[in-house]
């Protein structure tokens, strides 16, 4: 790949996967997920976790327990270094 010297590691991970057909996308994520999202936040969830997790957020905005969507989303972006 042109120019990889120039990337950190990660910009090099992004570029390779855009390079791949999105018929093998699949079977990356799968690998990945199944290696290495232990106690992630992106690990693939289950319709019971989803609708749980749905409930307690409902029940928080009911309390006013409310964040800016903006302030979340950059909160967000710098603790996963996006």
């Amino acid at each position: 790949m042109v120019g990889v010297d120039m990337m950190n590691t990660r910009e090099a991970n992004i570029a390779l996967l855009l390079t791949i057909p999105d018929n093998a996308q699949q079977q990356i994520f799968n690998y990945l997920s199944e290696n290495y999202c232990y106690e992630s936040p992106y690990k693939p969830l289950s319709s019971d976790e989803i609708y749980s997790e749905l409930e307690e957020s409902r029940k928080c905005y009911e309390r006013g327990e409310v964040e800016d969507f903006d302030k979340a989303l950059d909160d967000i972006s710098t603790k996963h270094g996006l």
